[in-house]
């Protein structure tokens, strides 16, 4: 495991927000878990668990050479792409040889590109929220050591409001409910003992618990999946545990861990 040891006391769970967050999470070495909701975590995890292995990259251009270089996929925009941020290009997908796909995101890959050679960070989101709970905590009390769930927040343009996908703007990040109710939902899963700010966000999950979809759809980025024709792919990021995958990045790219690696 890569994961260094900080002390011996009770292994502590908390959150934090997007890459500035993931920087902080990572160079303290904790457990970290990257929860993009719509669409990134969601993605990769349906991707894992169709056999897919994923590439994630920061921005279009690397990601472009780094398809390249390894004879991987390039995920595309929606509707133009074989395989694209969509979690539904990975849902019975052709049975192709070459299942690694380079996929780009402003937010959820940009936080998984920054885990650096030596290090292991885990993808969350609600289709998967009990697996990762539940591994966090045992890895977390073997290794005593500290975990932090980042909510990647979405970005949204300066100029037009609009959100942010694939064009290079001027932006700032704001929060995003789906990403603060999946992590609640992996908190609810985790038995690690919780700061106040991860506390209140299990409290919010589980308020919202019979509500979700309705939430996710009425979301800012919700609302603007549905008006592009994408409303599949947020009823199907609220899915709650329906995979048991445990997507891993280590290397620069993520696969689902094995059995023998679970905790």
């Amino acid at each position: 495991m890569k994961h260094q040891q900080r002390n011996a006391r009770t292994p502590n769970l908390t959150l934090d927000w997007g890459v500035d967050g993931m920087r902080y999470a990572l160079q303290h070495n904790d457990v970290t878990v990257v929860v993009d909701t719509l669409r990134f975590s969601t993605a990769v995890v349906t991707a894992v668990a169709n056999g897919f292995t994923i590439y994630p990259v920061a921005d279009r251009e690397s990601g472009r050479n780094l398809a390249a270089s390894i004879g991987a996929n390039i995920a595309g925009k929606p509707g133009e792409g074989k395989y694209t941020i969509s979690p539904h290009t990975y849902i019975n997908a052709p049975d192709e040889h070459n299942k690694n796909v380079v996929l780009f995101s402003p937010n959820g890959a940009a936080c998984s590109a920054l885990v650096g050679s030596g290090q292991e960070a885990y993808v969350g989101c609600l289709l998967n929220a009990r697996a990762v709970g539940e591994h966090i905590t045992s890895l977390a009390r073997r290794l005593k050591i500290n975990v932090t769930l980042i909510a990647a927040g979405e970005q949204r343009a300066l100029d037009t409001g609009e959100r942010i996908v694939y064009e290079k703007k001027s932006a700032y990040r704001v929060f995003a409910i789906e990403d603060y109710l999946a992590c609640g939902a992996i908190l609810h899963y985790s038995e690690l003992a919780k700061s106040a700010e991860a506390q209140v966000c299990e409290y919010a999950f589980k308020g919202a618990h019979g509500v979700i979809e309705d939430l996710l759809l009425e979301s800012f980025s919700g609302r603007y999946l549905v008006q592009h024709d994408l409303r599949k792919d947020v009823t199907h990021a609220a899915r709650l545990n329906s995979y048991d995958v445990i997507p891993c990045i280590r290397e620069g790219r993520i696969a689902g861990l094995s059995g023998e690696e679970r905790a």
